[in-house]
C-alpha cells in the first residue's frame, strides 16, 4: 500500500539567527485585520490572546518579544481583547482601594516625570527592531505623502500658468529668457529639481553670466514688484518719484525699496534723481 501523505506544513520564510524557523517576519507582529488576531511566530497559528499561547512553546510574553524583536509594551492581545482588559482594570482600580494603594508608586512616578525618563531611557537601550520598522515605515510613508503634495502643487501651478507639461512650459519659458528665479518662483520647484527638470527637457542651461535682453527685462522687472510690494505700492516708481519731490534722499529711498542707491538713481527721472 502507498504511503499515505502527511499533513501539509507550511513553509519556514523567516529564520532566526539560531536557525528557529518562523512563519511569520521577526520584527513585526502580524495581524489579520477583519479578526484582529495576531499570528504566532512558532507556529503560524492565529490567536486572539497570543501572550496565552507563546506559554505552550516555553515562552512568556516577556520572552517571546525580546526574542522575536517586539517593542517591550506591544499587546499581544486581539485589540478588542485588550480594550476589554482595560475596562475590567479601570472598575477594579475605582472599586477597590488595594488596587488604587498598589499603583499609588507607579502614579507618583508618572506626576514627577520619573516613568517617562525611564521608560524613554529603555527605548533608548533596547531599539527593537520592531521600532526600527516602524520608524522606517513611518519615514516612508512620509516621504510618499510629501512627494504626492509636491506633485499636485506642480499641476495646480502649471495648471495657473495655462501649461499642460512641465517640460513644454520651461522650453518656452527659458527660451523667452526667463531666470531660474522665475522658474523656481513660478514652478515652486527647487534649484536642484529644477536644473533636474531642465536637464530632462533637453534644456541646456545658460552659464552664469551669460544673459539675454528678455532675461535682464525679467529680471528687472521681478526686482520692481519686489520693492513695490516691500513699501506696499502697485507703481514703485511713481511711489519713489512722489517721496523724492517730497525730499527723501536717495539713500532713504534705497533702505525703504530694499535695492542700491545706484538702482533708485537708475529708475528716478532724470530731473527727480538731480533735484
Amino acid at each position: 500500500m502507498p504511503r499515505r501523505p502527511g499533513p501539509l506544513r507550511h513553509g519556514h520564510l523567516w529564520v532566526l539567527p539560531d536557525g528557529t524557523g518562523l512563519h511569520a517576519p521577526p520584527g513585526r507582529l502580524t495581524r489579520d485585520d477583519d479578526t484582529g488576531r495576531a499570528c504566532c511566530h512558532l507556529c503560524g497559528r492565529w490567536f486572539r490572546a497570543l501572550g496565552s499561547h507563546v506559554r505552550a512553546h516555553g515562552y512568556t510574553a516577556d520572552s517571546y518579544r525580546e526574542t522575536l524583536g517586539l517593542c517591550r509594551t506591544r499587546p499581544l492581545s486581539d485589540p478588542s481583547l485588550s480594550a476589554a482588559m482595560s475596562a475590567r482594570q479601570s472598575a477594579a482600580y475605582r472599586d477597590s482601594a488595594q488596587v488604587r494603594a498598589r499603583l499609588a508608586p507607579g502614579q507618583e512616578m508618572a506626576r514627577s516625570g520619573a516613568l517617562a525618563t525611564r521608560a524613554k531611557t529603555l527605548r533608548r537601550a533596547e531599539d527593537r527592531p520592531e521600532r526600527v520598522n516602524a520608524r522606517r515605515e513611518s519615514l516612508a510613508a512620509g516621504r510618499v505623502t510629501a512627494a504626492t503634495r509636491r506633485v499636485d502643487a506642480l499641476a495646480e501651478r502649471l495648471t495657473a500658468l495655462g501649461a499642460a507639461d512641465l517640460s513644454d512650459y520651461l522650453r518656452s519659458a527659458y527660451k523667452a529668457g526667463a531666470s531660474l528665479d522665475i522658474l523656481c518662483d513660478e514652478t515652486g520647484l527647487g534649484r536642484a529639481r529644477l536644473r533636474a527638470a531642465l536637464n530632462g527637457a533637453g534644456i541646456t542651461v545658460r552659464p552664469t553670466g551669460v544673459n539675454t535682453a528678455a532675461g535682464k527685462r525679467s529680471r528687472a522687472r521681478t526686482a520692481e514688484v519686489a520693492a513695490a510690494a516691500r513699501v506696499g505700492t502697485v507703481d514703485v516708481i511713481a511711489w519713489m518719484a512722489e517721496r523724492r519731490a517730497a525730499g527723501w534722499t536717495l539713500t532713504s529711498l534705497a533702505a525703504a525699496v530694499g535695492h542700491s542707491t545706484h538702482w533708485v538713481r537708475w529708475r528716478l527721472p532724470s530731473e527727480e534723481a538731480s533735484a
